[in-house]
């Protein structure tokens, strides 16, 4: 007889909890081929981009952001930052970095942040504050010497599991569109029993379904490979021009 697992589909989305870090990080270094520097003798994970440009850091701070993004853009207007809180879905932050690495990234056009909340009926201001439906997540873009640098925070005033996310200034609008997106989106997330424990029964929605071990764990190294299908492949062997024959007699 085949294995089943529970699993738990939550929504909102956003009051999921945190989820397991490999969603962000074994697709990065395998799909996307960034490196990780190992220390087993310190709880943190480090990967760079192949170009040494991007960094992400995960590393368990008490009182501080856990998830941290840096790019090295080689000036300031073109270096920026992101963060998260340890609560936060990693599903959230993989929608960053799986656009940080598409190869069509930079032929995309410039999103705005606040569409994907509007289209979800979220409430949305012409300054850039925005909140959920239910009050939980609220969001603000400060403007500082004409940059956009946005907060958002998840259970604020709630009774529910708090974390934050933050994007500097000089941070691509469609790095953000990214995450709004994600944080909008009505799809639930799915967790273990053991990733539900201390979640806000009242404010959340559990659906709980059995499904076969074997595809659960199947799950994100489906993920890896449909992410590593977006990277180019190597070019063609260039074809050699056919080589003459003999040459007859005159």
């Amino acid at each position: 007889m085949e294995s089943m697992v529970d699993q738990a589909l939550i929504s909102p989305r956003y009051l999921a909890g945190p989820g397991d870090p490999a969603w962000v990080t074994v697709p990065l270094h395998q799909a996307a081929g960034w490196p990780h520097g190992h220390d087993p003798l310190l709880p943190r994970v480090v990967l760079s981009s192949p170009d040494q440009k991007t960094m992400l850091r995960l590393e368990p701070v008490p009182n501080d952001q856990w998830w941290r993004i840096t790019h090295n853009g080689g000036h300031a207007s073109n270096s920026w930052y992101a963060s998260f809180a340890a609560g936060t879905p990693v599903e959230l932050i993989a929608a960053v970095t799986d656009t940080l690495t598409d190869p069509g990234y930079n032929e995309r056009a410039v999103a705005d942040p606040l569409r994907p909340l509007r289209r979800a009926g979220w409430d949305t201001a012409p300054d850039g504050e925005f909140r959920s439906p239910d009050g939980v997540v609220e969001g603000e873009r400060l403007n500082f010497s004409g940059l956009a640098t946005w907060f958002i925070t998840a259970g604020r005033k709630e009774d529910v599991p708090r974390w934050d996310a933050r994007f500097d200034g000089s941070t691509p609008v469609g790095i953000v569109a990214a995450f709004t997106q994600a944080l909008a989106d009505p799809e639930p997330l799915w967790r273990t029993h053991e990733q539900t424990l201390g979640l806000n029964r009242r404010r959340t929605h559990l659906q709980w379904q059995q499904v076969p071990a074997a595809s659960a764990a199947s799950v994100l190294p489906d993920r890896v490979r449909r992410l590593a299908a977006r990277r180019p492949g190597p070019p063609p062997p260039a074809s050699r021009p056919p080589r003459p024959g003999p040459r007859r007699p005159l």
